[in-house]
């Protein structure tokens, strides 16, 4: 959407109306929480390894296409999880 800042008008919007799921946001936030708790916890991304679970490899969704079994880095999922917007990297962080 662009609106008129002073009136508040709206200038132009494209499915402006349309109820959306708020995965992405989900996910910003999950980012947000993984990078304070490794500043936090001094974690360094590119060490520490997380083994993906069957559990996430099942969840719906979007996916960055992990496999159970996988030993991937923090940093890693991260990408994963922002880039294809992978809910299966989500839930592996998380």
């Amino acid at each position: 959407m662009i609106i008129e800042q002073s009136t508040s008008k709206l200038l132009f919007g494209r499915f402006e109306k349309e109820r959306k799921e708020i995965a992405s946001l989900t996910k910003v936030m999950t980012a947000y929480t993984v990078l304070n708790l490794v500043e936090k916890l001094e974690i360094d991304v590119d060490t520490e390894l997380v083994t993906i679970s069957e559990e996430a490899c099942h969840v719906i969704g979007t996916s960055a296409d992990l496999v159970a079994g996988d030993m991937l880095t923090i940093r890693q999922l991260m990408y994963g999880m922002m880039l294809p917007s992978g809910n299966d990297a989500a839930f592996a962080l998380a």
